[in-house]
């Protein structure tokens, strides 16, 4: 597949990968504007090019935005690049940019909410934890004595 600049005019220059780099061997092959399956993009970039992926989509690369395409059970077989950025219009490429930016911020906020949610009861669960593995020594007349690399941790 030969890609020319061309496919690129009206995108923001900081949000082109460097050439030659697997970023950009990957977003070359999805601004054809065709569907790429992943099995395609496995055999391209290996089993783990979903971290490639990410990359364009995330901060670094501006927020790409693909549309994914699902099968009946709802799982992706294969994405498409928003045809906003192959529009060659700055105005349609930077809505396109804005609707993934906030996807992915409001993802991110549920998963801090998630986590902050999350503290009381793990450290409940901790407690009780290290009360039962206190109890368990302190019946059987065990010396009580923390691995070095996890005492680091504790959080008490």
């Amino acid at each position: 597949m030969t890609i020319s600049n061309t496919e690129y005019l009206g995108v923001a220059l900081d949000s082109i990968p460097p050439i030659g780099s697997k970023h950009r061997q990957m977003l070359d092959f999805y601004m054809s504007g065709e569907i790429v399956q992943e099995d395609n993009l496995c055999d391209k970039f290996g089993r783990n090019f979903r971290g490639i992926f990410q990359a364009l989509r995330g901060d670094k690369y501006c927020h790409w935005r693909f549309v994914d395409i699902q099968d009946e059970n709802g799982i992706i077989e294969a994405r498409q690049i928003d045809s906003r950025h192959l529009s060659q219009d700055p105005i349609l490429d930077s809505l396109a940019r804005a609707e993934r930016r906030k996807e992915l911020k409001a993802d991110s906020f549920k998963e801090a909410v998630a986590g902050a949610n999350r503290v009381k009861p793990s450290y409940a669960e901790y407690m009780e934890a290290t009360d039962f593995f206190n109890e368990l020594h302190v019946n059987n007349g065990l010396e009580m004595k923390q691995p070095e690399e996890h005492a680091q941790n504790r959080p008490d």
